[in-house]
């Protein structure tokens, strides 16, 4: 299931992304992105007094589902501002490289813009670390409540994150395909915007793209954002707190593997072309 907004979002911020050319224009083009997503964090890296440490509770499960159903929420404002902030990045070093290419900014140029997005994008992962650092360091103070109130369910939550795993993506935008894990090599097709597909770690930060089981072709790993996993059948049915600890477990679990994705993206995504 592809997450609610994801869309829609990805249309709205074609307008507050790409920028025309202009004369070794590094400014911060995607300041309303990054603002968002470092909102979001700050609900996590510096918590409000609101928020209880679960560790405390031991006075019934009414808390303990206001407080998972909260950080749940909060986790998806993380996850779409994330979203929205590296799709801005794709869009402004597509859009480096189209006024490179079509010979409206000289290369010089181009390479600092693009060296600017690059240490902005630098310092995005930074802070997505620290955040996903911090999810872990209050995950672990929740076990025993959790364990209290949902025996099991910390051993029993799907986890999803592995290297060489198929993870089901959704593209930003039309991602070009092309045969080879290289930037220069021939297209061979394309993803559509909107499109689930799955994706493979490749080299050069490229992912390989795969539906039906069958390799589609390669493109930047950038170029695409995790999809929502599904809970199972037994999860759907379980009780209020393992379903919400389950979910809790799961929303962790794709922001770090989108983390990871975007990091992938940060060579060959944000490079010019030779």
């Amino acid at each position: 299931m592809i997450r609610p907004l994801l869309a829609a979002s990805a249309i709205l911020l074609l307008a507050g992304c790409a920028r025309p050319g202009g004369l070794a224009d590094t400014r911060e083009g995607c300041a309303a992105q990054a603002s968002s997503f470092i909102g979001a964090g700050d609900s996590f890296v510096r918590p409000t007094q609101g928020r209880a440490d679960l560790s405390r509770q031991r006075g019934g499960d009414t808390n303990l589902q206001a407080t998972l159903a909260r950080e749940n929420s909060d986790l998806d404002s993380l996850q779409i501002a994330f979203d929205s902030l590296l799709y801005c990045r794709w869009i402004e070093a597509r859009t480096v490289r189209a006024d490179l290419t079509a010979g409206r900014v000289p290369r010089a140029e181009s390479e600092a813009r693009m060296a600017a997005l690059r240490a902005r994008l630098r310092a995005d992962l930074a802070r997505a670390r620290a955040v996903l650092a911090e999810l872990e360091r209050q995950a672990a103070t929740r076990v025993a409540a959790l364990e209290q109130e949902a025996p099991g369910v910390t051993a029993t939550a799907p986890r999803g994150r592995g290297a060489n795993q198929p993870r089901p993506v959704v593209a930003a935008a039309t991602v070009l395909l092309r045969l080879r894990p290289e930037g220069g090599a021939p297209e061979v097709g394309r993803v559509a915007a909107g499109e689930s597909v799955s994706v493979r770690p490749a080299a050069g930060g490229f992912a390989a793209v795969e539906s039906g089981g069958q390799i589609r072709g390669y493109a930047p790993a950038g170029a695409f954002q995790i999809a929502e996993r599904t809970a199972r059948p037994a999860e759907r049915a379980a009780s209020p707190i393992r379903t919400l600890a389950a979910t809790n477990i799961a929303r962790r679990e794709n922001f770090a593997e989108s983390v990871s994705l975007a990091e992938s993206s940060a060579v060959s995504g944000f490079e010019l072309a030779t």
